[in-house]
């Protein structure tokens, strides 16, 4: 039942606030609701005084329309209302003229006094700005204008009765809101001069002394200069807006204004004073409400933080969705976070096109992105806690993934020449790609723009996915490696083995040959038995070496003593010593090197053993009678030995197989040889950082010895 009833109280509690939140905005008027009930009651309040404001700021623009529209106390059509001067002629445009023609334009008022411009028009706005252009140079309620340019003044015809109409609009609607019917407000004003006198009022027989005795009122004159009110503020503009109506200049004033607080008559004060008090009473039931739901919202949230995860006998239960890693939801939270701005945004604009008019949409935008922003954001976080209840937030993170990636980064790049390269290989690309995320994540808050926010999130998953198979791709080859490197370890330990166990009974039959040899022997049957079986048994011999040899040159286990050695130097005396064997075969030897000398870095012993086995690979393989050529070159950065012959035998067979052991260029194997040459050679030219290239056309046998050059030292 706690599985439901929690989230419910939860979700009705978050209601209630946002109930609460709509409330205390829309009561008080946008002011905040601690200093709106401060306030005993409609009379004493600010909404009051800024009321008493807007009426005395009608008083006085009523006074100024009163002379541009009245003619002995009633409204004259016949009255001047602008002047234009075309050509040197003026025209004077009466205020009947300006209604019919603004009238024919479809302007009218409507009950509220306000101008509509929907009505049936006669003349367009685009014919009246092109045909009725005129320069003004008097407009009645603007008695102070003067062109300060013959440029000046320059409007429509239409333009004006607009304008004309809007004063109006608003001399009807004062005389509405004072005269026409009753008003709880009332003034009287009274200027005189030498026995002259203009008085203005709206409540026809009241004094200024009886105004005085209403539940509020204003009074000031040009004796005191003193302003006497009950109210909470008094206009600061009294007397300014007074001495400037005064139609004697020097006379005296007195002024009076108040408002009957019984409130007999149905106006806009009664309006206000029954919408005050309601609006009162709301933000009374809105704040108790605000206060109650946050309660509640905490108690419930504290709640939720402590059941949820909890199964039906109180053990810890995760749902799939806990299982996701804690950085992928962050990120979510964080997307919808910002996500749910746009979509609100955009939901807003689109309602405002069908609705039309729609009270504060910026507050109901904010309280429905809060709403949704929560809706999705609780569960998330939910969904975390669950994880550090289970004790899985790191588990299920993908910071621990990224650390056990490199861990077995590290670890695999044990195994490679350069621990350096390999490192900046990782760190470099994943520091690029986390400053790239960064920088778009930043573009991202500070200009709104999603496009930013996509393309960190789709560099974010590439980087992930990249180190992620990087990690299996690093435990694959250490594990690959490190079964080579035991198969490696095992069978040259099986070789030494048995070459060791080899070689004490090979030395013994190599003795009892020897002795056998020195024995008189006169069978020449018998002896030449033994000397097969001295061949063999040398032969045998020479294999079990060249096991061992090429045992330790795969595994690296050879010591080298590596010094700058003359390249042309060593060539030549390894072709002196072949070169009786190869003339055995009629091999023409054809020789392209150098004098100048060609220094590498090398172990010379280990060079003479490659050279010495190339060559005696040439003496074995090479077609008999034909022609052998020996280039050394000398390149940019590097020393190259090239030997080029023909083959005798087929060379069905690539050059990479060629270098494997016990592989021989001969297929039928009818010569002598272990097939172990070339591969001791390319092992040693690798461990002296050379290379060994061996290249097969047809039966042309070509192999290369490439070696970095050495500058040669000064004085040598």
């Amino acid at each position: 039942m706690k599985k439901f009833f929690i989230p419910f109280l939860h979700l009705f509690s978050l209601f209630l606030l946002l109930c609460s939140l709509v409330i205390l905005h829309f009561a008080p008027r946008g002011r905040d609701a601690v200093s709106f009930l401060k306030e005993k009651n409609y009379l004493s309040s600010s909404d009051f005084d800024s009321a008493i404001s807007e009426s005395v700021n009608d008083i006085f623009d009523y006074i100024d329309l009163r002379d541009i529209f009245e003619t002995r106390g009633t409204l004259d059509l016949n009255h001047t209302i602008a002047q234009s001067e075309t050509n040197g002629a003026t025209r004077s445009y009466s205020l009947d003229y300006l209604i019919k023609y603004a009238r024919s334009m479809g302007y009218y008022l409507n009950e509220k006094n306000e101008i509509l411009e929907d009505g049936p028009a006669t003349v367009t706005k685009e014919q009246d700005e092109k045909e009725h252009m005129v320069r003004v140079i008097y407009r009645a309620y603007l008695p102070d204008y003067q062109p300060a340019t013959p440029a000046d003044g320059f409007m429509s015809l239409g333009r004006l009765a607009k304008e004309a109409l809007g004063y109006l609009a608003k001399y009807y609607a004062i005389r509405s809101r004072y005269f026409d019917k009753g008003s709880n407000f009332s003034f009287y004003i009274a200027y005189s001069s030498e026995g002259n006198s203009t008085c203005y009022t709206n409540a026809e027989g009241i004094t200024e002394k009886q105004i005085q005795t209403l539940g509020k009122y204003l009074y000031t004159d040009s004796d005191t200069l003193e302003i006497k009110s009950n109210l909470k503020t008094a206009p600061s503009n009294l007397v300014p807006l007074l001495e400037a109506r005064d139609p004697y200049r020097d006379g005296t004033y007195v002024f009076s204004a108040g408002v009957d607080t019984r409130f007999p008559h149905e106006d806009e004060y009664k309006a206000a004073y029954m919408e005050y008090s309601t609006r009162r009473q709301l933000t009374f039931v809105g704040l108790f409400l605000f206060i109650f739901s946050i309660f509640a919202v905490l108690t419930s949230f504290v709640m939720l933080l402590a059941h949820t995860g909890r199964g039906e006998k109180n053990g810890l239960q995760l749902y799939p969705f806990d299982k996701t890693p804690v950085e992928l939801t962050l990120m979510l939270g964080i997307v919808w976070f910002y996500f749910t701005q746009i979509l609100t945004k955009y939901f807003f604009e689109s309602l405002l096109l069908v609705v039309g008019n729609f009270p504060e949409p910026a507050f109901f935008s904010s309280l429905s992105l809060f709403a949704i922003r929560y809706l999705l954001l609780l569960p998330l976080f939910l969904s975390l806690v669950r994880q550090y209840k289970k004790s899985m937030l790191f588990h299920c993170s993908y910071l621990r993934r990224i650390l056990k990636l490199m861990e077995t980064y590290i670890t695999a790049s044990q195994f490679t020449r350069s621990k350096t390269f390999s490192y900046l290989l990782f760190v470099f690309p994943n520091l690029l790609a986390l400053g790239l995320i960064l920088y778009n994540a930043y573009c991202f808050i500070n200009r709104r723009s999603l496009l930013h926010l996509l393309f960190a999130t789709l560099l974010l998953f590439i980087t992930v996915s990249i180190d992620y198979y990087t990690y299996f791709i690093s435990r694959g080859l250490h594990d690959a490696v490190n079964e080579q490197v035991k198969a490696e370890r095992l069978k040259a330990d099986l070789i030494t083995n048995v070459s060791h166990d080899l070689k004490t009974p090979l030395t013994s039959i190599i003795s009892y040959v020897d002795l056998l040899k020195r024995e008189n022997i006169g069978d020449e049957r018998v002896r030449g038995y033994i000397e097969v079986l001295e061949q063999k048994a040398s032969r045998l011999k020479n294999l079990t070496e060249d096991l061992v040899e090429a045992s330790k040159a795969s595994s690296g286990n050879v010591s080298l003593e590596l010094h700058p050695i003359n390249y042309s130097e060593i060539l030549l005396q390894t072709l002196g010593e072949f070169q009786e064997k190869l003339e055995k075969r009629s091999l023409t030897i054809l020789t392209s090197v150098p004098e100048e000398d060609i220094m590498i870095m090398a172990d010379g012993r280990q060079l003479f053993r490659v050279l010495e086995n190339l060559f005696n690979n040439c003496a074995k393989y090479a077609l008999l009678g034909s022609r052998v050529y020996i280039t050394l070159e000398k390149r940019e950065k590097e020393a190259a030995f090239i030997m080029k012959n023909i083959s005798e035998a087929p060379l069905n067979i690539s050059p990479d197989e060629l270098t494997e052991r016990f592989v021989r260029g001969d297929v039928s194997r009818s010569t002598e040889g272990s097939g172990l040459g070339l591969s001791i050679a390319k092992s040693l030219t690798k461990l002296m950082s050379g290379k060994m290239i061996i290249d097969i056309d047809g039966d042309l046998y070509k192999v290369s010895l490439l070696f970095p050059l050495v500058e040669k030292e000064e004085g040598e």
